[in-house]
């Protein structure tokens, strides 16, 4: 009886390893083949109120692109994404008259 009680127990605890093993690749098989990507680089991030209204590799020259935004009236900040990348972003309401002021 003494052993039938701890075969019980491990027979217990292995399935519950192999249900939490299962839920957790099961979320894994969500995501598409090979960690494909969305094209648009905005798609996967979220920043809440905020647009991104330019995508730069420069930290300098993407401060420069925010300044040039705030001297215009234009609320304006930096996010730099796991990328590498800096990102511009404004508010949407904002957005059109910035992409305006950043146009060649």
């Amino acid at each position: 009886m003494y052993l039938a009680g701890w075969a019980a127990s491990a027979g217990a605890l292995a399935t519950l390893v192999l249900i939490i093993r299962l839920l957790r690749f099961g979320e894994r098989r969500t995501t598409p083949p090979g960690g494909a990507r969305s094209p648009a680089p905005d798609t996967a991030l979220d920043f809440g109120l905020l647009r991104s209204v330019s995508l730069i590799g420069d930290l300098a020259f993407a401060r420069d692109v925010r300044d040039r935004l705030r001297h215009n009236g234009v609320r304006a900040t930096l996010a730099t994404g796991h990328d590498g990348m800096v990102r511009v972003l404004v508010f949407a309401d904002e957005y059109d008259h910035a992409r305006l002021l950043l146009a060649p």
